[in-house]
């Protein structure tokens, strides 16, 4: 969320979701459902709850995804005049790598434990 905020906040400020025909109010919906499911998986690990994987699995690759298809192409062709330059570049990047870092990670956590031979 320290990397999300400040982008989400940029997304608003620039846009960029109207220009996909998402109005603000379904916006706004959609990134508190998105932070309340985060912040429900986290609640969850804490207390030793497989689900909370799947939580945060499931945001994880919806952020990765998300920030790719919206994304994708500005991070790859825009120029140095793009909204904050680099800054905004960058909150985008790692938005992608730790969405799908976290995805990797709670794969990892449902997973049935195998046993040694």
């Amino acid at each position: 969320m320290i990397v999300s905020v400040p982008h989400v906040l940029e997304d608003f400020h620039y846009g960029d979701l109207l220009g996909i025909g998402v109005p603000v109010a379904a916006a706004s919906a959609i990134v508190l459902a998105a932070y309340a499911v985060q912040i429900a998986g986290i609640v969850r690990i804490a207390r030793g709850q497989r689900s909370g994987a799947w939580l945060l699995g499931i945001a994880g690759a919806v952020w990765c995804i998300g920030a790719l298809l919206v994304h994708g192409h500005d991070i790859a062709f825009a120029s140095e005049g793009y909204r904050n330059g680099l800054v905004s570049k960058l909150l985008e990047v790692l938005i992608i790598i730790l969405g799908g870092a976290i995805t990797i990670v709670a794969a990892g956590m449902i997973r049935p434990l195998r046993l040694r031979a």
